[in-house]
């Protein structure tokens, strides 16, 4: 006998579980789908940010009691120019640099903590709690079976997975990633753009503390973030040219560990490398069009931006909310929550913001990842006279908090 549920999440990710998660909360019956087996977390250091609003969320929800203790807050944002060493010369911080303390806002952004613009965890942790959250949830688990037809119709859509298998929503959402293919089996087209960038990613354990601070450097080749984790550790978001990333990646330990000295300086004293060297390709991503007949896309399926702010999984959080907002309302209003009307609002919604973060973090990777000098000039002076604008710098956080234009309800003050 087929199955039945309100919705369908595709894709067991971190936005996939999240989504699932939250929509549960809401009261709807959900199934999620995955081709793979996610019973293995793996545990390979990769850590995320979370804006503030999103630790909203996550407190609604219930899982901030596990992943709390866990976390780093952020309580300050160093925006720097730099210039590594070279043969003819000295590397290190150049021209202006710009502070986006949290208490800045001159209110607590998360009541019963310090405060903080937002929190850095590893995704095995947050996975772990997503985890758990499912088993105590009333989601049912579809793993380890691809979607292989999806036939939307007029009272529901229909599921066929690889192993045969059968299933019935009034609504699919698709969660599972930038390559997306049940985005492709809509038939939903997307912008790309390959930044000709990679970025090294590994965490490093260090002598002196951080206190907080999110460390943005701007270099020629682009952008390199000290992100603060707990117990004097720090993910580093190294980004270079795809040649040159290929050339560090080659490097012994020892040459390798001497290269990350030169960007990360001597502020956080003696420091070793405390995880496996990773890289991924920059691309950006960008779905015009959010909805198909009883389908959305969430997260890196809509969106796939620069990691330069820290934005990706945050904008996948909004997501979450937004729907969670326009699908409750819906049911309230006894309308169909698959229906063409419903999903234009999802869409209207977070279309602005996908398209202001995709423009704007692309913006400043163009901007700071040169090394002309009038440019390089320009941009020193620009920190300056921001780090002088207090309104701009709140401007500034509740951006990169979540926390602006229309905040959905998981995301609002508690």
């Amino acid at each position: 006998m087929e199955q039945r549920f309100d919705i369908a999440v595709v894709g067991a990710g971190l936005a996939g579980r999240l989504m699932a998660l939250a929509l549960d909360h809401a009261g709807f019956s959900v199934v999620q789908i995955d081709r793979a087996s996610t019973a293995a977390i793996p545990d390979d250091g990769r850590t995320t940010a979370i804006a503030y609003a999103g630790i909203r969320l996550l407190k609604r929800l219930g899982l901030w009691d596990e992943l709390g203790p866990k976390a780093e807050f952020i309580t300050d944002i160093l925006v720097s120019n730099g210039q590594p060493n070279g043969r003819f010369r000295d590397g290190g911080l150049t021209g202006g640099q710009l502070h986006f303390p949290a208490t800045l806002l001159g209110e607590s952004t998360l009541p019963g903590d310090e405060p903080a613009l937002g929190a850095i965890l590893e995704n095995k942790d947050l996975l772990t709690a997503f985890s758990g959250g499912l088993e105590r949830s009333s989601v049912t688990q579809a793993l380890g079976a691809a979607v292989t037809d999806v036939r939307p119709g007029g009272a529901g859509t229909t599921l066929t997975l690889a192993d045969g298998e059968t299933l019935h929503a009034s609504l699919v959402i698709a969660c599972d990633g930038k390559g997306s293919p049940l985005r492709s089996l809509m038939n939903l087209q997307v912008l790309r753009w390959n930044y000709r960038q990679k970025a090294i990613i590994f965490n490093i354990a260090h002598e002196k503390p951080h206190r907080g601070v999110a460390h943005e450097i701007f270099y020629p080749d682009g952008p390199f973030a000290i992100l603060p984790m707990r117990n004097n550790h720090a993910s580093i978001v190294w980004t270079e040219t795809i040649d040159a990333a290929d050339s560090y990646l080659a490097l012994s330990d020892d040459a390798f560990l001497a290269a990350a000295r030169d960007r990360i300086g001597e502020h956080l004293g003696a420091f070793e490398i405390a995880t496996p060297r990773q890289s991924y390709p920059l691309s950006l991503l960008y779905a015009p069009k959010l909805i198909a007949e009883r389908m959305v896309l969430a997260g890196d399926a809509a969106h796939g931006i620069h990691p330069i702010a820290g934005q990706g999984f945050n904008l996948g959080i909004k997501d979450i909310a937004a729907l969670v907002d326009v699908l409750t309302e819906a049911r309230h209003a006894g309308l169909d929550i698959g229906h063409g009307t419903v999903l234009a609002e999802y869409d209207r919604w977070r279309r602005f913001d996908g398209v202001a973060l995709s423009i704007g973090t692309d913006a400043l990777n163009r901007l700071f990842s040169n090394n002309w000098g009038p440019l390089k000039h320009a941009r020193g002076l620009g920190l300056g006279i921001v780090q002088r604008i207090d309104p701009l710098r709140r401007f500034f956080i509740k951006v990169s908090g979540s926390d602006l234009g229309q905040v959905p309800s998981l995301m609002q003050p508690l």
